[in-house]
């Protein structure tokens, strides 16, 4: 489930800003600037009735910015105006308790997911038995 809504933002974001490179929860060494980072935050995971699950998971958006020192802020407030109006929906998924800082140069956009499932247990299935009723 994770998975597919990372995929979902990243779908996202290749959308609004399709030649920017986006990483996945790790940055490389050398990494290119103009560029996201999806990281993880926080999974909350609690049983509801039955069988049913539901889900509240948190991730921060990375913004690297590739402008000069003196344009790094207008460049991150303009990215920063943009996600937040734009990330009501991810996919399927909605985009809650949105909120946006920029510490270092770098805009963290984080947003909460909400998801409910359902688990399949595997089926179990009665064993027959024979018994002897000779006195």
């Amino acid at each position: 489930m994770i998975n597919s809504i990372k995929q979902s933002i990243i779908n996202k974001l290749l959308k609004l800003y399709p030649e920017y490179t986006i990483y996945d929860e790790n940055v490389p060494e050398n990494f290119e600037k103009k560029s996201f980072l999806i990281k993880l935050i926080d999974q909350k995971y609690n049983k509801r009735l039955n069988s049913k699950y539901k889900s509240i998971i948190s991730f921060d958006v990375a913004y690297f910015s590739d402008k000069s020192t003196t344009e790094i802020k207008s460049d991150c407030l303009e990215v920063q105006l943009n996600l937040i109006r734009t990330f009501d929906l991810i996919g399927t998924y909605r985009a809650l308790n949105k909120q946006a800082t920029i510490t270092d140069n770098v805009l963290h956009f984080k947003f909460d997911i909400n998801y409910s499932e359902i688990r399949r247990e595997e089926e179990i299935k009665m064993q027959t038995q024979q018994t002897t009723t000779n006195i």
